[in-house]
């Protein structure tokens, strides 16, 4: 368990998981401090004019600006499609390639993620897949 003073040191961290779409228990078994810990310190965040609190402001922007950014790449790759081949530069297909890389990233943790929250469901193990096994879906989501 977390030592009395390394709030400051943890919250920050905390957030950023919660922000990646981690919940409070999984966040909890990582740092190793209590859920209700974390629930205050969410609590806590909250500003009394404002309908939500930091905490779930920032898991809506990260996940706002995933989708942004997928609009943009869509976006992007309508217009050189649009353009004959001498029309298209060097730095647009690169900034298009950065993106769609990006985006690639973004997914894959995404789908890790999903299939992490599908084997400990409430913080508990499932009885279907083993550890191996989670590795081994890992592995496939990743392409190793």
């Amino acid at each position: 368990m977390a030592k009395k003073g390394d709030r400051a040191f943890l919250e920050p961290q905390a957030m950023r998981l919660y922000a990646d779409g981690f919940s409070l228990s999984d966040i909890a078994s990582q740092l190793e401090v209590s859920v209700t810990s974390l629930s205050r310190w969410k609590d806590e965040s909250r500003r009394p004019d404002v309908d939500m609190d930091e905490w779930d402001r920032g898991r809506s922007q990260k996940r706002s600006n995933i989708q942004r950014l997928r609009d943009l790449f869509e976006d992007q790759l309508f217009y050189l499609e649009g353009l004959s081949a001498m029309e298209r530069t060097a730095p647009m297909m690169d900034t298009l390639s950065k993106m769609g890389s990006l985006l690639e990233r973004w997914d894959k943790i995404e789908r890790t993620q999903q299939v992490v929250e599908a084997v400990f469901k409430d913080g508990e193990e499932s009885k279907t897949m083993t550890p191996d096994q989670l590795r081994e879906e890992i592995k496939k989501v990743y392409g190793v």
